[in-house]
């Protein structure tokens, strides 16, 4: 029986565990007194990726992924659909030629005028709007909840998760041995999952670079917009819940290991961006505001899915930038795949 283990228990962790459990003896190790401390906690969940150009493969196998396993186990969140609205005669150029190509693969793009989408979303503001695409395949889960999910079905199938349990220094061995605060830990593959912690790791020397990428969000209380599909516009995104909760957030701005508190300029920003695409949030008291930072490689494209070029047995997980939570199934096969020998790098 392989010995595998997980560092980090975020939204790949778990992900990864769920994907591999009853394939081994498996243990995941979380530093945090919960699952979901980190990035995870921080992301606004967006299964978004039927209308993009790069990386287009791993995300729409991801997104189909998270189809299947939503007919066998309902995810929580928003499965409505997604909303792009455009005001960018270039980009709105680019999505008009993209439309029918993604159409012929199966995919259901609705492109809708600036009077339809005033019509079917009356709250939305149309004027300065080119046109939207109405894209009912993407949706929207919320991250901490499906990590949860995923490590209970894990654990359910003999995965044993450890919180509270930082790994000290990595000994890679043979045979690999984790120092934990504790005691030691042994196990044939050992996977790295745990976003910026990754390259802090003692004992290895990560073949990539990472650098923080701050996100914010907002939740607000809008019943208005409860059964709305997600809204995403100029790089900010609306997502409502079915609680009357309604989700504003965005990438923002580039941070430091130093200094990872958000400029509240950039916060306001945000808000003046959601409040021209949905003018019924002008004045909505804030419930709520978080903000979390995100992998991003330096010099090379996100993700980083690949075995240590020095350790056969190490593969690193993580760099996942914005689309960790879209990304986490791929992501999870491919570990899968490495292990059980059907391929060797990303």
């Amino acid at each position: 029986m392989q010995r595998i283990a997980i560092v980090g228990a975020g939204v790949i962790g778990a992900a990864i565990a769920w994907e591999m459990a009853g394939q081994g003896d498996i243990h995941v190790f979380e530093a945090q007194p919960a699952p979901a401390q980190g990035c995870t906690a921080a992301a606004l969940g967006l299964l978004m990726g039927v209308l993009a150009e790069r990386g287009t493969h791993k995300r729409l196998a991801s997104l189909k992924r998270y189809h299947d396993i939503h007919t066998h186990t309902p995810l929580p969140g928003n499965t409505r659909g997604i909303l792009h609205l455009y005001q960018d005669p270039q980009l709105w150029d680019q999505v008009r030629h993209l439309l029918p190509r993604r159409q012929r693969q199966g995919w259901a793009l609705h492109p809708l005028t600036p009077a339809e989408v005033h019509s079917h979303f009356p709250h939305l503001n149309h004027t300065g709007l080119l046109g939207a695409v109405f894209s009912p395949q993407e949706w929207q889960v919320q991250p901490i909840p499906v990590t949860q999910q995923w490590l209970d079905l894990a654990q359910k199938r003999g995965v044993q998760v450890h919180v509270n349990t930082p790994v000290v220094r990595v000994m890679p061995g043979p045979p690999m041995r984790l120092l934990l605060p504790e005691r030691q830990h042994e196990c044939d593959w050992l996977v790295i999952s745990a976003g910026l912690g990754s390259t802090q790791l003692a004992g290895l020397t990560a073949p990539f670079q990472l650098e923080p990428v701050l996100g914010q969000a907002i939740a607000v209380l809008c019943p208005e917009l409860a059964d709305y599909p997600v809204v995403y516009g100029q790089d900010t995104a609306i997502v409502p819940q079915r609680d009357g909760l309604v989700w504003v957030g965005a990438t923002v701005e580039v941070a430091t290991f130093g200094q990872p508190v958000p400029h509240p300029t950039h916060l306001e920003h945000l808000w003046h961006k959601a409040i021209h695409w949905c003018p019924i949030l002008q004045g909505k008291p804030w419930q709520r505001q978080w903000y979390g930072l995100r992998p991003r490689p330096v010099g090379q494209p996100a993700p980083i899915v690949q075995v240590d070029p020095h350790h056969a047995q190490i593969i690193w997980a993580t760099g996942h930038y914005r689309n960790g939570v879209l990304l986490a199934p791929w992501t999870a096969a491919r570990v899968r795949q490495v292990i059980q020998g059907h391929c060797s790098t990303d």
